[in-house]
């Protein structure tokens, strides 16, 4: 049994290597952006692109993700993955020009949406059903420890500004991804899928660590699929499909516009703007949000089988929603502007909590969980695409709206996104703590309302 258990945790970790290359390349540019701006003499419009070609090419590599997956694979589509990001990552380093390091970032961003679906993807079809949230947000928690290790290389380059090493240090874990899925096994429920019954049955035994378990798991597999044929793009939008879908949409579009990645790609930036003038202080400050991410993400990975999503999700949404206004408040009504600096740092910091708890952490679990397995692939793919373009929209305006209508009202309309999720969970969003996606799958089939989908019989 413990043989099994360390092989599933290898495989586990192997592919959450994906996850810390997402949030070490669209988080590395924001100790490089100060840099890249003054060499290159960019305007405010060209930094944002620079920024939000990453987030772009992520569109476009969602969008094409789940097509690729169904086709070759979850474990060949990681290992182009990784490749992907080895050939952006010299692109960007290498760059001489803002337009050649934006192809570079874009490059860099088409890997990161296609592993942003994959990778919790592959972990989620691998995991067993009393763990699986625990072991999906080990992707999650190697995005943040992946933003926090951009932000410690940013901090000790930024005396020397090299901002081409601080990017070319992303080649290592990307290599580390294409190696590793080299050695690992293919994804049971895609095998099964495919008609390879007998492969999916070794796999299950190796990480289940027992054939009987392994037969029961393949057989709920094999009866889900009977009940199933393979749909198409348009029919993700029909009737049955639409309330998981519009789950995955709120959570995905709502965890963007709550935003969260104004804070992690323009960190200095917002720093700035609540008083810290100093660009070190600066990059510490941001340091320390990507610490108190990573660090949550491994607090809710912990307990996340315990005390199940909705807990998390409106728990987490209520924290970041009365932060943001609280911030707000600090911000007008304190005149000492120090004084007003760190007490609005500390509301930041239980903003990032609040967010990494709820939609953080949650929309890549769900988004996994939520969708059955025929049209597993293409909803993902649809909803990680719409996340990504919400993702733009915010990161390529941010700048645009920091100088004209000012931070205020920027988290101001994060605050009331927040309070928005909070009410959708309250009503649509289903506890689904140990449920097996089978019995996901089949109350969605027979028409259960989406709040209670995760309910083991209706």
């Amino acid at each position: 049994m413990a043989n099994n258990k360390s092989y599933l945790s290898i495989i586990i970790g192997v592919a959450a290597t994906c996850g810390l290359l997402f949030g070490f390349d669209t988080s590395i540019i924001a100790g490089a952006s100060p840099f890249i701006q003054a060499q290159f003499h960019a305007t405010n419009f060209e930094l944002e692109m620079v920024v939000s070609n990453c987030v772009l090419g992520a569109l476009f590599g969602s969008l094409s993700s789940g097509y690729i997956t169904d086709i070759l694979g979850r474990r060949k589509v990681l290992i182009i993955t990784g490749f992907i990001f080895i050939v952006g990552t010299i692109l960007a380093a290498t760059a001489e020009s803002i337009f050649t390091l934006s192809v570079g970032r874009f490059v860099l961003g088409f890997g990161v949406g296609v592993g942003s679906f994959a990778g919790p993807l592959f972990i989620a079809e691998v995991a067993p059903a009393k763990t699986r949230g625990n072991l999906v947000l080990w992707n999650g928690a190697f995005i943040t420890g992946g933003q926090v290790i951009a932000y410690i290389i940013s901090s000790l380059l930024t005396e020397n500004q090299s901002w081409r090493l601080m990017i070319l240090t992303g080649i290592l874990p990307a290599i580390i991804l294409t190696i590793g899925m080299l050695c690992m096994p293919e994804s049971p429920k895609w095998l099964a899928l495919k008609g390879f019954e007998d492969k999916a049955l070794d796999i299950l035994t190796k990480i289940r660590g027992n054939l009987n378990d392994a037969n029961t798991e393949l057989l709920n597999i094999k009866n889900t699929l009977l009940h199933n044929n393979k749909i198409k793009l348009k029919e993700i939008f029909s009737k049955t499909l639409r309330p998981v879908l519009i789950i995955g949409l709120v959570l995905g579009v709502g965890q963007q516009f709550m935003g969260i990645n104004t804070v992690m790609y323009y960190g200095p930036h917002i720093m700035k703007s609540i008083g810290f003038s100093n660009s070190l202080t600066q990059m510490f400050g941001t340091l320390g949000l990507g610490t108190t991410n990573f660090v949550f993400t491994i607090v809710t990975l912990l307990f996340i089988d315990r005390i199940g999503r909705r807990k998390f999700l409106l728990m987490g949404s209520m924290i970041a929603a009365i932060s943001l206004f609280m911030m707000i408040w600090l911000l007008t009504n304190i005149s000492d502007s120090q004084v007003s600096a760190y007490l609005a740092f500390v509301c930041l910091i239980t903003y990032i909590i609040g967010y990494c708890i709820s939609v953080g952490s949650l929309f890549w679990l769900m988004a996994a969980e939520i969708f059955p397995l025929n049209a597993r692939g293409r909803c993902m793919s649809f909803v990680v695409a719409m996340q990504w373009g919400a993702n733009f929209i915010v990161t390529s305006t941010f700048l645009t709206i920091l100088s004209t209508l000012g931070m205020k009202v920027a988290f101001g309309i994060y605050g009331v996104v927040a309070i928005l999720i909070f009410l959708f969970t309250l009503v649509k969003i289903p506890e689904t703590r140990g449920v097996t996606l089978e019995v996901i799958e089949s109350n969605l089939i027979k028409g259960v309302p989406s709040r209670y989908l995760g309910q083991k019989e209706i």
